[in-house]
């Protein structure tokens, strides 16, 4: 089941992309990896303008991801996709995907955009599939060594 979190969910939802998201580290630049954490996990419990989107087993949230509504940027973007590993390869990312691109157009968006690093080469791959393109505008460096890629998709 897909749905939007309640508010009591959101430290699981943070929980569960901290684990998700720390296959990365060891490969990641060491303080871009310490920021990133920090700031990942307080944006999710604190930030009240986002959606998050989750996938339940049961009791057990298996898969979130955020919906970020048009602030700085012009389009909506889906952040942090993170599926449990026991969960992985049934097609809950995608799910995801579908929900926040939903929720865009309901929204009255034609696009939609997304950020990801070298680090997510099977997120990228899932991504482009998808029909997610390079959008080199997005593009940022969070500190000098390490470049988190822009992409973007026709709704």
């Amino acid at each position: 089941m897909t749905r939007i979190a309640t508010k009591d969910e959101w430290t699981q939802i943070a929980d569960l992309t901290k684990t998700a998201y720390g296959e990365y580290a060891k490969d990641a630049d060491p303080d871009f990896w310490a920021m990133y954490e920090s700031r990942t996990r307080d944006l999710l419990l604190n930030d009240e303008s986002l959606i998050r989107f989750i996938v339940l087993d049961g009791d057990v949230i298996a898969a979130s991801a955020i919906y970020v509504p048009p602030n700085k940027n012009k389009y909506p973007e889906m952040r942090l996709l993170s599926v449990h590993q026991d969960y992985r390869n049934k097609g809950l990312a995608n799910k995801l995907i579908e929900a926040c691109e939903r929720r865009a157009k309901d929204d009255g968006f034609d696009f939609m955009t997304l950020h990801t690093t070298s680090l997510m080469t099977t997120a990228k791959a899932m991504y482009e599939r998808r029909g997610y393109e390079r959008f080199e505008e997005l593009d940022f460096k969070p500190v000098p060594s390490f470049t988190v890629w822009g992409y973007i998709k026709k709704l």
